[in-house]
């Protein structure tokens, strides 16, 4: 009876080592994916080399785009997935240089936060506009970038771009 016990308590100990273990390895793994998620976004934006090249190491096929501006190019276009951010950059520059991204002197560059969780990763960029009602004095403002990664690459993405009255007029 004794000895029973004892082995039915060792085998519960080993399960529940196995199970802390499993445990501790899948933090390990959410963490590393984690990291590798926003080292992408970092990469992303830090990239010198073409569109072309840039849609080959970052963006997945079928990747979906949320932002209005760059959704309004495919209209011109007819491209979709990764073609899509593609074709939309070249036709905005051949419309003259339509701004894709205006963020009113926001660059996306050197994140003041970089945030991952699942298979989500955001920067936020922090900039220095003009106070319209302050002329001479400028504000703190923020813009944000949000991307949804598979298998190291981005397959969905976010910004607070909007559309405004005349976007498309270029001077």
């Amino acid at each position: 009876m004794q000895n029973t016990a004892l082995k039915i308590i060792t085998i519960l100990a080993v399960l529940l080592a196995l199970l802390l273990a499993a445990f501790s390895y899948g933090l390990v793994q959410s963490q590393y994916r984690e990291d590798a998620n926003k080292q992408l976004l970092l990469d992303f934006f830090d990239f010198e080399g073409s569109g072309e090249e840039r849609m080959e190491q970052f963006l997945a096929e079928d990747y979906i785009q949320h932002n209005p501006r760059f959704l309004a190019m495919d209209e011109f276009t007819g491209a979709s997935g990764n073609r899509a951010w593609v074709e939309a950059r070249l036709e905005a520059r051949a419309r003259g240089g339509i701004p894709l991204v205006d963020l009113g002197g926001i660059r996306l560059r050197d994140p003041v936060i970089v945030m991952a969780e699942d298979d989500l990763v955001t920067a936020i960029y922090k900039g220095d506009l003009p106070d319209p009602d302050n002329p001479g004095e400028t504000y703190e403002a923020f813009a944000f970038e949000t991307f949804r990664v598979q298998d190291g690459k981005f397959t969905e993405h976010w910004d607070q771009v909007t559309l405004e009255a005349g976007w498309m007029d270029v001077d």
